[in-house]
């Protein structure tokens, strides 16, 4: 469960270099998408050890095989919110044995340029490795107003730790900004809903992440 929109509006003052991700709280996006006819929400919480804090809420549902997301965040600081809008289109669904591909594309709006700001766009896949789980792999590109656009590359794992956790790990690296890293647990709460603690860094600092997601069918 990882969305373009998600990322994409944690351009804030809190973590500016996480602007623009494919993933929801995560970093790195997976191949899969809500079903036709079915809405998800993913909601996180992410703190920095300075006291600052931004608050995420996106949205999305599927129709006619397109997954359509929205999403907003709000920070403590006088940072102004953000606004997002995504869409992504699964091209095969990953199977026990087989890899899964997608693609996405997205921008943000921010409330201070009353603009878009940056856009993005990503080929997902994701591979079963057996004994390890499921790995993710992201490359795309990045363009925020008035600059060229830059490349991006991530890969994710999810590695199951019985029947009600998953162990995610996950790398970032966009050309002109340093790599970043985030690891955590996600906890099965019930068949539609998750939560995730995460732990992550990047140039610009550290931070802690606290995730609840609702998705049909999860679990």
């Amino acid at each position: 469960m990882r969305r373009l929109a998600g990322t994409l509006v944690l351009a804030s003052a809190l973590l500016p270099s996480l602007a623009a991700r494919a993933g929801a709280s995560l970093l790195v996006d997976d191949a899969g998408t809500t079903p036709d006819g079915h809405c998800q929400l993913e909601s996180w919480l992410r703190l920095a050890p300075t006291g600052a804090a931004d608050a995420s809420a996106v949205p999305a549902c599927a129709l006619g095989g397109v997954e359509y997301s929205l999403g907003g965040s709000v920070a403590s600081t006088a940072t102004p919110a953000e606004l997002s809008f995504g869409l992504k289109h699964t091209l095969r669904d990953v199977g026990e044995a087989t890899p899964g591909f997608a693609v996405s594309v997205g921008s943000t709006w921010s409330g201070h340029a009353g603009r878009p700001g940056v856009a993005v766009a990503n080929l997902i896949g994701s591979l079963p490795v057996p004994g390890l789980g499921l790995v993710h792999l992201n490359a795309g590109w990045s363009a925020a107003r008035g600059h060229a656009p830059a490349p991006t590359f991530g890969t994710g794992l999810e590695h199951p730790l019985g029947s009600h956790w998953l162990l995610l790990a996950e790398g970032y690296v966009q050309r002109g900004a340093g790599p970043a890293w985030q690891a955590g647990l996600r906890r099965t709460l019930s068949r539609s809903v998750t939560a995730d603690l995460l732990m992550g860094t990047d140039p610009h600092g550290r931070w802690l992440t606290l995730g609840l997601n609702y998705s049909p069918g999860e679990g």
